[in-house]
This record gives C-alpha cells, structure tokens and sequence, in this order.
C-alpha cells in the first residue's frame, strides 16, 4: 500500500512492511500480503462483499486479490440454493 506521499505504507507495529509476502494463495499459489498479519487495522479484503469467513488462525488460508475477486463473482452469479 503507499501512502499519500508515495512511499510504501507499513503498520506501526514495526513487524512486517505492507510490501512483504505474508500469505500464499491455496488456488493458485501466488504471494501476497494480508494487511492483518502484517500488522494492520484491517486487510485489504475488508473492502470486498462478506461472501466467505475468514479463516481462524491455523485453520486455512486466505486467498489471494484476484482469486477472492474470482469466487465471490462466482458465488454472486451461482443459482440461489447452488453449493458454492
């Protein structure tokens, strides 16, 4: 994330720059960051329609911008009462 000023935007916590890998996608297997784990208020997949829990700690995984997009598009499209 970059903050007003163009630089890259890191949580105050000192843990885990913003630009960082913290998750890997269990679809598709790309890296990417999780605002949360990497210290953040909260993750970048808080601006998405609530279609899917996230995932305990130690439970799963998260999947990635482009994946969730993917599936929540889906499941947005899928029958009423469709498994999904």
């Amino acid at each position: 994330m970059r903050d007003p000023r163009g630089g890259i935007r890191t949580h105050t916590g000192g843990e885990t720059p913003m630009n960082e890998t913290t998750n890997v996608c269990p679809r598709c297997g790309a890296a990417f960051t999780c605002g949360v784990r990497a210290g953040e208020a909260a993750c970048w997949c808080a601006v998405l329609p609530a279609a899917f829990a996230v995932p305990a700690e130690g439970a799963g995984a998260c999947y990635c911008p482009r994946c969730l997009g993917e599936l929540i598009e889906a499941r947005r499209q899928a029958p009423r009462g469709a498994p999904g």
